[in-house]
């Protein structure tokens, strides 16, 4: 079974960013060694933007940047020796990586790879290492494994849609069932039929109706979907499925109808509006010199204010 890197998920590298040296292994009497290396670009699709930097090492010899084909790069397992291996690499459409090992001279000797993002965009990187092309070639699932539902009385329940991910350096195929029972009330509707590395799709779920049985406790499975890369693997999505009584006519939350209590009306049940920007981009008008109804305003007939002098003007000049 194919080693792959990182052990879970994808290694998120900003441009100039390195994955450092991560040891790999390499059968001690074979004569040749793969890793594929896949890059995760944006938007489900290979980016197909700059090759990152590929360098390999032996033992305690230098760290040597891996060329594309067909030009070759010699791996020393120690400073001054001789080579041991040579090495390059080939791009496919999916933005997969084969690193193309040539043992020159087997032996038990630890390996190491070190990967630099050169592209301006952030990519994922995952790989995988084996004796052959076939064999490395290995799918990488990536989705929300966790489905969590609340059904209401009276309503029927929306379909889930769950995305799915390609991020291994192989393609997959599914082998699961279209209209298969997951548990707990889950149906499995449809999914891909496969995905290539860099490639996204959905699984549509369905989900039954309430059965009006109240309160009932969360409903809880597992389920196993299948796929192939081309060995026979699955990975596990948890089900959760709760029953609720919905409100008045099945209709959960409040009436839209209900007035909005953001504000509170004047007496008269109207708000008055205070003038706005002028539209011909001009000054705002000025707001009306009384804001309080003439039905509200208080009377000042008998007030200490009526006779009191006006204020001060400044003199002119």
């Amino acid at each position: 079974m194919a080693e792959m890197f990182p052990d879970t998920g994808r290694l998120q590298l900003a441009n100039g960013a390195t994955s450092g040296p991560v040891p790999f292994t390499v059968d001690p009497a074979a004569a040749t060694w793969v890793l594929l290396i896949v890059a995760i670009g944006p938007d489900c699709a290979p980016l197909g933007g700059r090759a990152p930097d590929i360098e390999l090492r032996a033992d305690a010899g230098l760290i040597t940047a891996v060329p594309q084909a067909p030009a070759t790069a010699d791996i020393l397992d120690r400073i001054g020796g001789s080579p041991v291996a040579t090495a390059s690499w080939t791009r496919d459409a999916d933005d997969v990586f084969t690193v193309q090992l040539a043992v020159s001279d087997p032996a038990d000797r630890g390996w190491s790879v070190r990967i630099t993002n050169t592209d301006p965009q952030e990519l994922g990187f995952v790989w995988s290492s084996e004796g052959t092309v076939k064999r490395a070639r290995q799918a990488r699932p990536e989705l929300d494994t966790s489905v969590q539902t609340t059904v209401l009385t009276g309503r029927t329940p929306a379909d889930i849609l769950v995305p799915i991910a390609d991020i291994g350096p192989g393609p997959m195929e599914f082998t699961a069932t279209a209209g298969q029972p997951m548990g707990a009330g889950f149906v499995l509707k449809s999914f891909p039929a496969g995905l290539a590395p860099n490639a996204c799709g959905k699984l549509r779920i369905g989900v039954t109706p309430a059965t009006g049985t109240f309160p009932g406790p969360p409903e809880n499975a597992t389920f196993n979907l299948t796929y192939r890369d081309p060995v026979e693997r699955s990975v596990t999505l948890n089900l959760s499925r709760t029953e609720q009584k919905g409100g008045k006519d099945g209709k959960d939350g409040k009436d839209s109808k209900e007035p909005s209590k953001d504000h509170k009306d004047d007496k008269d049940g109207t708000l008055e509006k205070l003038p706005e920007f002028s539209p011909s981009g001009g000054p705002a008008p000025r707001p009306p010199e009384h804001f309080i109804p003439p039905a509200q305003r208080p009377d000042l007939t008998d007030s200490a204010l009526r006779d009191e002098p006006p204020e001060p003007q400044q003199a002119e000049g």
